[in-house]
């Protein structure tokens, strides 16, 4: 299905082709902002490839909603999602940026989450649940971008900058080559009856904790979180109060560690379960710098000053969109796009161009 005008709905726009039924691949002839205006899109039919690599530069960015899964086999890629503080008038806004609830079999790979009011990306389902039929589960983010969640914005339970949070019972998920910055919690928070894979990733300038585990879900406590945390980089940044890479936000939690490199902080606080705890080598951040976001080989300015402040050890935790430029304003460009038969090796190569250039 292609995406042929920016406008949030209507004939060729992109609510249409996720409302769309049966296996379906995405494709974009247009590139640049899609203001949602306080709708949020979800995703509820399965078996959907949304290839953000085919939109023109300056690609696909989506503001004021989020983009949310609530199904089965989905992969979503090259995507930018803003949803910042101006929700409609007179109603409550605490919109995540992407995430999924009860959906399983999910990919997000090079997206950018930024400036949510709830989570930046998130996987979710009922509270208080071990099963993890009854939840989200086998969910991938992978060389994805999540950071400046805002602060004191309009969240009704007042300041809420979270990064990602892995909610009560959800199983199976990998975080890989994932840049947080600049999320006061929740870079990831993985919570009771919960487990996941945290690998080659960077948090920078988290504030009170950076790496969240326990064992409480919603009411009870449910099982310890289990969470393996390998070859990734954490760094202090200006706004960190919490100084260790793991904390137990409540009791429980079990993480194995292997090969993370802590700079500016303690590993763990004294109430972590801790495994195992191997370091054989020491990781660089460089990687996942280069290659973390929407269109690494060619970022919007929004990324690129978040991924220039983790360099410079800048930047800071925001309340609003407003105290870094605002919200995009960007032409709208178009191309015709001709599909080979062969889509899987020319959505490849398309993304290959936005990781690394031409």
């Amino acid at each position: 299905m292609r995406v042929t005008t920016l406008a949030a709905d209507g004939p060729g726009s992109l609510r249409r082709a996720l409302l769309a039924k049966g296996p379906r691949l995405v494709v974009f002839e247009v590139g640049g902002v899609i203001d949602l205006a306080g709708l949020t899109l979800v995703v509820r039919n399965p078996h959907l490839t949304i290839a953000g690599q085919t939109a023109p530069d300056p690609g696909i960015t989506l503001i004021r909603g989020g983009l949310i899964v609530e199904t089965h086999d989905v992969v979503i890629q090259h995507l930018a999602v803003r949803p910042g503080d101006a929700g409609p008038a007179g109603k409550e806004w605490a919109p995540d940026a992407m995430g999924v609830r009860r959906g399983h079999d999910v990919i997000f790979e090079h997206c950018s989450a930024t400036w949510a009011v709830d989570e930046n990306l998130s996987t979710s389902g009922p509270g208080d649940v071990e099963d993890p039929s009854l939840t989200a589960h086998d969910i991938t983010l992978k060389n994805c971008l999540i950071a400046e969640a805002l602060s004191k914005s309009t969240h009704p339970k007042g300041e809420h900058s979270k990064g990602t949070l892995v909610h009560d019972g959800v199983r199976n998920v990998l975080i890989e080559g994932c840049l947080y910055a600049h999320n006061r919690e929740r870079n990831p928070r993985v919570k009771g009856g919960a487990s996941a894979v945290v690998r080659s990733s960077v948090m920078y300038n988290w504030g009170s904790a950076c790496v969240g585990v326990g064992a409480r879900g919603n009411q009870k406590m449910l099982a310890p979180a289990e969470v393996v945390l390998e070859g990734n980089v954490a760094i202090a940044g200006p706004d960190t109060r919490g100084r260790v890479f793991v904390k137990s936000v409540d009791p429980g939690g079990r993480v194995w560690l292997r090969d993370n490199a802590v700079i500016g902080a303690d590993l763990t606080d004294e109430r972590v379960v801790v495994v195992e705890n191997v370091s054989n080598r020491v990781p660089s951040p460089e990687r996942v710098l280069r290659s973390a976001g929407s269109r690494p080989a060619r970022r919007d300015p929004i990324d690129a000053r978040i991924v220039q402040s983790v360099i410079d050890r800048t930047g800071k935790i925001i309340d609003s969109q407003e105290e870094v430029g605002g919200y995009p304003v960007r032409a709208a460009t178009t191309r015709a796009l001709m599909i080979p038969k062969d889509r899987s090796a020319w959505l490849e190569k398309l993304s290959q161009e936005m990781t690394i250039g031409r």
